[in-house]
This record gives structure tokens, sequence and C-alpha cells, in this order.
């Protein structure tokens, strides 16, 4: 994971403080979330919910309340903390915290058969810890960049790649669902630029699927998308090079999250190496007042 200093985070918290993440099965795994740790503590005791969706500013929970435990939130205060846990790569244990919040609202989950159940809104009463700021922020900002700079392209060899976080630059492109092996020459949010062995009018236009393998877990990331794009060689006519325009909608959040991260330490390499800008001119001196005679 990229190093994220307390300038990112605040920006991380201004940019994207607002904006809700859906915690499916997919997102939560590319999150490290773990929802068995999840819990929302009421008057010092903790119940155990389930974590619908979070934002910066709030999240939405479900879980189980008896009458008895309606009426001690009702009979107390509104203010309570909801606990979070996620599996961070580096450390061994899962990192868990609390997030300070107050209750918005609760209804009966309307498509539930147990009456119990209900859809709780909670509003959080502080900056919630930077832990979450962080994950969540890395999260929406490559979404939001894979549309901002969906062409700018990453050049990629095998000592860039896995710099990527991806095992090679020799991988496997599907075209028209036959397999053949191929070349990533560079990646970006929305495409890849690979030589590919065949001849580049058969290749023109035709759907394929780029498989790129994650260095840390072995995981096969599917990226499907179009040919929009195939030229030969220059003296290897047997041999095209070709632009797979993925489809947007099927683009890995995990495969956003590389591209963001190597774009962002490639900018700020550029910016560590840029020269200091040169100092003011001084400002003139003060014109003097008119004598009068």
């Amino acid at each position: 994971m990229a190093v994220v200093t307390s300038q990112q985070l605040t920006t991380y918290y201004d940019l994207y403080r607002a904006i809700e993440v859906t915690l499916t099965k997919d997102v939560s795994q590319l999150l490290g979330f773990l929802q068995d740790q999840v819990a929302l503590k009421i008057l010092g005791t903790q119940w155990h919910c389930l974590l619908y969706s979070t934002s910066l500013d709030g999240a939405k929970i479900i879980l189980n309340l008896k009458p008895d435990q309606i009426e001690k939130m009702r009979g107390g205060s509104n203010s309570i903390a909801l606990r979070y846990g996620f599996k961070v790569p580096d450390k061994a244990e899962p990192v868990t915290f609390f997030a300070n919040a107050k209750i918005k609202g609760y209804n009966r989950y309307n498509s539930a058969t147990d009456n119990d159940l209900y859809f709780m809104n909670v509003e959080f009463t502080q900056r919630p810890s930077d832990d979450l700021i962080e994950i969540l922020g890395r999260f929406l900002e490559a979404n939001v960049n894979s549309q901002k700079r969906k062409d700018l392209r990453v050049s990629v060899n095998e000592s860039m790649i896995k710099k990527l976080g991806f095992a090679s630059c020799n991988t496997i492109v599907a075209v028209e669902r036959v397999d053949r092996k191929c070349l990533v020459r560079d990646l970006s949010f929305g495409g890849a630029m690979i030589l590919i062995p065949g001849v580049a009018k058969f290749l023109q236009g035709r759907t394929a699927v780029l498989r790129l393998v994650l260095e840390e877990n072995a995981q096969v990331l599917t990226i499907p998308g179009k040919f929009t794009r195939v030229d030969a060689v220059e003296g290897r006519r047997d041999i095209t090079q070709a632009a797979l325009q993925y489809d947007d909608a099927a683009v890995p959040h995990a495969y956003k999250l590389k591209i963001n991260d190597a774009i962002r330490s490639i900018k700020e390499k550029l910016a560590a190496a840029a020269p200091p800008a040169p100092p003011a001119p001084p400002a003139p001196p003060a014109a003097s007042a008119p004598t009068q005679g």
C-alpha cells in the first residue's frame, strides 16, 4: 500500500467525505473489511450489527432490535459508537477502531421476514479514524480518477509492472475466447497496449479479455474489452501492436487501485524532482510624497 501523508488524508476527507460506499462482497474483500468485527456501542453495551454502507460522514447498518433495546435507546442519549475492523496487508492483527456517531433514524427493514430487523442511519459526530479515511479515500480516489484520467498511460516493463503490483508483463489475452500469449507495453484506467502474435487486420474490432495476475496473492484479474486500433510491428508482420479499450463497467476495483497508486507515485516523483520556484522579485520602493512649497 502506498504511503499516505497527513495532507493527503485531509484531501481525501474534504473531497470524498459524503460519497457512500456499499459494502458488497467484492468491495469488502478488496478493502479488507471484516464484517464480523462490526458492532454498535450504545450506553456501554455492544450490539452486533451488519454494516451495509459507509462514507466518511456516516453509515447505514442493519441490526436486530428487541422492544427492550428500543426502549433503552429512547430512554438514553442517541450518542453511539460504531466499531469497524479491517485486515491490513502489512499487519498481523486486524485494525479496529470506533467512530463516534449519533442515530439519525431507524425503520423496520422492509424485505425482512423477521419483524425485529431494522435499518439504521448514523451520522459521525467528528472526523473518523485516519485508517478509515485512508482505506475509503484510496478506493474513492481511484474510482473518480478512472473517469477523469481514463487515458493517462503508464509505460511498463518487467520491473515497472512489479512496482504496480502485477506479476509480469507476459500474460494471456483471450481473443474471441481463444487464449493467446501477449506482452503488455502500457496500462491505463481505460485500456492497455499489448503485443500479440497475429495479423493486424484479423484483430481489429475483436472482443478480448486481458488477464493480469496480482503479485501479492496470485489473484487473476480479468478485464474485458475490444481492440480499437491494431498495427503491424515494423519488420514483423506476424506480430501486432494492439490497443485494447476496456469495458468501463467491468474493470475490477483492484485494478483501478493499482493504476491510481502508480499515477500518484509518478506525480509525486516529478514534483520532488522539479526545480524550486525562483524567489519573488523585490517590491519596488514606495513612491515619495510630493513636496509642497
